[in-house]
């Protein structure tokens, strides 16, 4: 089968043209950009073309991702192709052995789930929505057992996902622009895609009969009991059986995901304690409090981009940091328009604040602009400016800051990386 993906550098798209490759099927692609994983995919000899939605030869099959616009797809369909969305391909073709979804920690999860795997012994294959810390095989590891997979929660269609456990790690309630803006239209879509898995683990909070629940009162109980900027302690509970567990990375948020996975071990049949032990070197996920850079300053990148995520993200390094400079890109219109507010509550964690212009994905711009973002941070007493994407790292050269945290799901990520190699 030929399989054409257009997208195929973002980081759902590349793992399953990964997947694909990897299970024998003739594989090409095309995005509007270059990225991080287009080295990857083209090292594993898939032919690409960068720069416009093109479709390369005759494939039996063109997978588009989200992004792509509906002018486009009814283009590729008109000329005769048979066109299928992400998560189509996905019930189409897999059936995973752990689906892991929720709206933040989801890929953490995922990478967790497959290290504590393989150190107890399995060979699972992993699909995910970010790239682990020094790996060499980005967003996709082959492997000879069952599929980890990361389930993205922002596609309706992610109910008809069949895993054999099915893990959330938590739901607030994003994209709802997918979901008629009805929250109880996503709590129906999630609970049907754990209705269809034979285990499952949930938070002890969330409504839903699950093999396991987690949190305080669940069937497993976690609590800090030691945490630095860069190492996690924690004690973890289920049954009898209580094993003090060690993340060596940024982020207290971090023993939460720990516990999904360590709940998701449990179901595949893996002893309690060794789950918890495995995760003593798992080495982190990229974009993740990610540390480009520790000198006089230290230089942090992070994925977050909901108000949650970025608080979680500022409360983590919070107390290491005398003074801590924020950067932060919005990430769709539709978004920053709907929880503005909670963007400044979250961002006056930092003790200054430079916002850059919204990412719009592939949302269409509408009449709002970050520039209320920095009006609203400003009210609650802290420093607070615009600065265009372009302009930010000569901007920051003027500045002192023991952290500088970048933080955004678009392009922030470049900058990030520009400016660790200047500062100091």
């Amino acid at each position: 089968m030929k399989i054409h993906f257009v997208g195929i550098g973002g980081m759902g798209l590349s793992a399953l043209a990964l997947w694909s490759k990897h299970i024998g099927y003739e594989v090409t692609g095309c995005d509007l950009s270059d990225g991080p994983m287009i080295k990857t995919i083209r090292d594993l000899g898939i032919e690409i073309t960068i720069g416009k939605n093109e479709i390369i030869d005759h494939p039996d099959i063109v997978v588009v991702s989200s992004a792509v616009p509906k002018a486009t797809v009814d283009d590729f369909k008109k000329s005769g192709f048979e066109v299928v969305e992400r998560m189509d391909f996905v019930i189409l073709k897999i059936n995973p052995l752990i689906g892991i979804t929720g709206t933040d920690g989801k890929s953490s999860t995922t990478f967790m789930s497959q290290w504590l795997a393989t150190k107890n012994g399995l060979d699972p294959t992993m699909i995910c929505g970010a790239i682990p810390v020094n790996s060499s095989f980005g967003t996709f590891k082959s492997g000879k057992g069952g599929v980890i997979f990361e389930v993205d929660e922002s596609d309706p269609k992610m109910e008809d996902v069949k895993s054999e456990i099915g893990l959330l790690t938590n739901l607030r309630y994003d994209h709802l622009d997918r979901y008629q803006n009805d929250p109880k239209l996503q709590f129906e879509k999630v609970v049907n895609f754990l209705k269809k898995a034979k285990y499952t683990a949930v938070p002890f909070d969330f409504d839903f009969d699950a093999s396991i629940k987690m949190g305080k009162g669940g069937d497993i109980e976690y609590w800090p009991i030691e945490s630095e900027f860069k190492k996690q302690v924690f004690k973890v509970k289920y049954g009898n059986s209580e094993v003090t567990a060690t993340l060596n990375i940024a982020g207290v948020h971090q023993i939460a995901n720990a516990a999904t996975a360590i709940a998701g071990g449990i179901l595949a049949g893996l002893p309690f304690q060794k789950c918890a032990e495995a995760l003593s070197d798992y080495p982190g996920l990229k974009r993740r409090l990610e540390v480009l850079h520790a000198g006089k300053s230290t230089v942090v990148d992070d994925y977050a981009h909901t108000p949650d995520e970025v608080k979680s993200a500022l409360i983590s390094v919070r107390p290491y940091f005398k003074k801590i400079i924020a950067i932060f890109e919005p990430h769709r219109y539709t978004r920053f328009s709907k929880f503005e507010k909670y963007f400044a509550d979250a961002l006056s964690f930092a003790d200054e604040i430079y916002v850059t212009e919204i990412f719009g994905a592939f949302e269409n711009e509408n009449n709002i602009g970050s520039d209320v973002l920095t009006r609203d941070i400003k009210s609650k007493g802290k420093s607070a400016k615009f600065v265009k994407l372009d302009e930010i790292v000569e901007t920051l050269k003027k500045t002192r800051a023991d952290l500088y945290i970048f933080m955004g799901a678009g392009n922030i990520t470049y900058k990030a990386h520009e400016f660790a190699g200047e500062v100091e």
